[in-house]
């Protein structure tokens, strides 16, 4: 099967591993009845359709939105949501099953980055999934992550049934593009054949929608690449195809393969020809088509000179960073009073001055309960020797702290345009609820039982990672991404 999918970070490769009799049957009308509309120009007139913000489309109208302002107001506040408020939303539901906000929450909820990799919430997700295909095919909730799914989350039996329910939908209003497009999702990765089919009939009945066109667009492109049964079906589809976004977002994305290739000094003269075509059949439906920005052309010696700028610019970088990094502000120990004796005089012995992340004030020695509850301790950048490692300290009375990382100084170091010179990176003191909710937002290792504070370690305005003491060892938890 040919992996054209690129919303999900890992390929969907489970469930029906061939299409019976009656399943072909369906796919064969879909094609002939997509066929057919296509040679009658989808069915209405582009002019008449809503604006159709396609990638390469000369309309300047506004794009459609994916999703309503209902269903992104009902998803405030779900990295919020404890256990309690999940049983909650389940008691609301099963009094009554057409409340969809409780029903989506709960999905939120069940795909949350920290909980959905559990048996139990996939379980929970699957069921809800299927009773939302069984009495609203058409709901926005089914195109949407939350609503798809990875080898291993669906067994044979849910697969069978979600297909059954898929079909008599389809069947039953073979002309909504909204009932078409989420069968597509669901079968994204699955099932290339289903996938593509109802792609197809949802570009027929929304003749405009870019969320359709363009995946339908790079499917093609994609499929003629490879040259298998799926590229013959692309081929003719797109041979008497009227849709003119369907065409030029094809023929954009096989420019975009040739290009590719030939920066590896290959030249595939077949994808260039299928791109070319294709534009022209968009072309001769629109004449106003921007050709430069369809089928972008490259220069392979303005391509080598701007990678020799660029290998030229990164050394550059990098010496100005060195010089930076002499210049970095750093304070010495004595600027921070507050730090008791022994780490003052253990920080001393290590030549230890705190880099600063801005041109005033303090910052970077903190104080908190990093080890336990109840204790009090602290954490320090120390630089020395243009390296700085972050180091925690037990308790006041600790001589020997831990050193939790350390990095070159250039790394971190950044000019200011008034010419001061401040570091990238800086310590947080943080507690139980900001641990959670980056774990909740971003998933990532599961934290241990939160009983004291962790440390924070921020590149600022990129991402971080916090420290948290367990069980005699510090953990790398999830922090900003």
């Amino acid at each position: 099967m040919i992996r054209l999918h690129e919303d999900r970070p890992q390929s969907l490769e489970k469930a029906a591993s061939s299409c019976d009799s009656s399943c072909m049957g369906i796919q064969a009308l879909a094609v002939a009845w997509f066929v057919a509309l296509l040679m009658l120009g989808c069915g209405r007139g582009l002019d008449e359709a809503r604006p159709a913000p396609a990638k390469i489309q000369g309309d300047q109208a506004s794009p459609p939105r994916m999703f309503s302002a209902w269903y992104t107001e009902s998803l405030d506040g779900i990295r919020q949501l404890e256990k309690r408020d999940a049983e909650r939303l389940e008691r609301r539901l099963a009094a009554n099953p057409e409340d969809l906000t409780a029903l989506l929450q709960l999905l939120a909820y069940h795909d949350r980055p920290d909980r959905r990799n559990r048996s139990e919430d996939q379980r929970k997700r699957v069921k809800l999934t299927l009773w939302l295909i069984e009495h609203h095919p058409e709901s926005e909730i089914l195109r949407s992550e939350m609503s798809r799914f990875n080898p291993g989350e669906l067994d044979d039996a849910d697969y069978r049934r979600a297909t059954v329910l898929w079909e008599a939908a389809t069947r039953a209003q073979p002309s909504n593009g909204a009932v078409q497009w989420n069968a597509a999702s669901f079968f994204r990765g699955f099932d290339d054949e289903r996938y593509l089919g109802h792609m197809e009939a949802a570009a027929v009945a929304d003749p405009a929608n870019p969320f359709i066109l363009r995946p339908l667009a790079y499917f093609y492109a994609r499929a003629l690449i490879e040259a298998g049964p799926l590229g013959a079906r692309a081929q003719a589809a797109l041979d008497v195809s009227k849709n003119k976004w369907v065409l030029s977002n094809t023929a954009n994305f096989l420019q975009g393969e040739h290009n590719r290739l030939l920066q590896m000094e290959v030249r595939n003269h077949r994808i260039a020809e299928l791109a070319e075509r294709y534009f022209l059949r968009a072309q001769a439906l629109d004449p106003n088509l921007d050709r430069r920005a369809i089928l972008p052309q490259i220069d392979l010696r303005e391509i080598a000179r701007a990678e020799r700028a660029r290998m030229e610019a990164a050394q550059d970088h990098q010496r100005q960073a060195e010089h930076a990094s002499a210049k970095l502000r750093r304070l010495p120990i004595d600027a921070f009073p507050e730090l008791p004796p022994t780490v003052a005089e253990a920080l001393r012995t290590r030549n230890c001055t705190v880099p600063q992340s801005s041109v005033e004030g303090r910052q970077n020695v903190i104080r908190g309960e990093f080890f336990a509850k109840g204790e009090t301790g602290w954490a320090a950048y120390c630089s020395a020797n243009q390296r700085t490692a972050l180091l925690a300290f037990r308790s006041g009375q600790d001589a020997n702290p831990r050193s939790l990382n350390e990095s070159e100084d250039a790394q971190y170091a950044f000019t200011l345009e008034s010419g001061s010179v401040i570091y990238l990176r800086q310590i947080t003191a943080v507690g139980r609820d900001f641990i959670l909710m980056h774990y909740r937002t971003y998933g990532g290792p599961e934290p241990p039982p939160i009983d004291h504070q962790g440390i924070d370690d921020s590149f600022l305005e990129k991402a971080s990672v916090t420290w948290y003491f367990h069980e005699g060892k510090w953990h790398e938890l999830q922090g900003a991404d």
